[in-house]
């Protein structure tokens, strides 16, 4: 009889551990979140976390009418078989015109098996833009295939300076300013410097709209071009074909 007894307890208890096990790991089911990734993961290694960026056609060629320029989203949640809208609206703050700045597509999608994928934003070059910068916010919006729950985020306490997850910002000129990817060890910045120093190491001008750190403008490459150009200046003056800038004075790198 005392043996029954145990054995039922020891029962009992099996039963109860395994009750709970089966609580434990029941899978969590959340909503499928649309969010802009840039915001969470870096393009690349060191890169920061951004929820806007900006270009200038000024780097392009003359024939250059406009481009695509590919925006990722992301999904929180379970990849689908089947393509599903996305659904964006363009932020009564944006500057930017729809049909003449810029236009979207008329069916935006996460395509099927994808957890990433792009929204295709189409930038036109403008007569305008030679004058002036604007700029274009998109917001992602809830719909029946996504929900928009991920929360902005506060990045520096003392500003209030937020990151925003559902919200991007691009901004797009076509007048020359000095791009995020020259450094400090080109010296000033001019237009006549800059091309002239694409041109004779056959460096893309596009590449310059990257930050510091991104493919070709690492700090042993930037350290290079700057030392190219010193040389050659050097070797110009040295040879009585000194080269200057529009103003007349002399062009130096440090």
């Amino acid at each position: 009889m005392k043996k029954i007894l145990i054995l039922s307890i020891l029962l009992f208890s099996l039963f109860g551990l395994t009750s709970c096990d089966k609580e434990e790991i029941e899978t969590y089911k959340a909503t499928n979140n649309i969010y802009f990734p840039l915001a969470v993961f870096p393009a690349y290694n060191n890169a920061p976390l951004i929820d806007s960026t900006g270009f200038s056609f000024s780097f392009d060629k003359s024939n250059v009418t406009g481009r695509i320029y590919s925006i990722p989203v992301q999904v929180q949640g379970a990849v689908s078989d089947v393509d599903r809208q996305i659904k964006v609206s363009v932020d009564p703050s944006s500057t930017a015109i729809l049909g003449t700045h810029f236009s979207l597509p008329e069916n935006i999608v996460l395509h099927a098996g994808r957890e990433i994928d792009s929204i295709p934003v189409r930038v036109n070059r403008t007569l305008d833009l030679k004058d002036k910068s604007v700029t274009l916010v998109l917001n992602l919006e809830e719909n029946e295939f996504f929900t928009v729950n991920m929360k902005d985020r506060i990045t520096n306490v003392l500003t209030q300076k937020k990151i925003h997850y559902t919200r991007f910002k691009l901004t797009f000129t076509d007048k020359l300013m000095q791009p995020i990817g020259w450094q400090a060890v080109f010296g000033v910045f001019t237009a006549k410097k800059f091309f002239l120093m694409c041109e004779l190491m056959n460096l893309d001008p596009e590449m310059f709209n990257q930050a510091q750190g991104s493919p070709g403008l690492s700090i042993p490459e930037t350290l290079y071009y700057a030392s190219f150009m010193k040389r050659y200046l050097a070797d110009q003056k040295a040879n009585g074909n000194t080269i200057y800038e529009e103003d007349g004075k002399e062009m130096l790198f440090p």
